[in-house]
């Protein structure tokens, strides 16, 4: 896997990518789903996540650390934050 971007580079990228995962989700919960919660969705965020920055982490890394991210009022970016903890960045 390539390395990580840099740090204030990471947080943009992820914190845009993740907030764009969001939306996307939100989309195919309504539309795909007929507005049933999606129990895989942290799978969905690394994949949309990682189809827009690279493989600078696997998936699976990428899911669990999502999953695990606490919740706050913009969680994209607090989630950014953690998964750059989790990066060692």
């Amino acid at each position: 896997m390539p390395d990580a971007p840099s740090t204030d580079a990471l947080t943009a990228a992820l914190t845009a990518a993740l907030a764009a995962a969001g939306q996307a989700h939100h989309e195919y919960e309504q539309h795909a789903l007929g507005g049933t919660h999606d129990e895989q969705w942290p799978a969905f965020y690394a994949a949309y996540v990682l189809g827009r920055l690279g493989d600078f982490v696997s998936p699976t890394d990428l899911a669990r650390w999502l999953e695990d991210t606490p919740g706050a009022s913009n969680w994209a970016a607090a989630a950014a934050a953690y998964v750059q903890r989790q990066l060692g960045a």
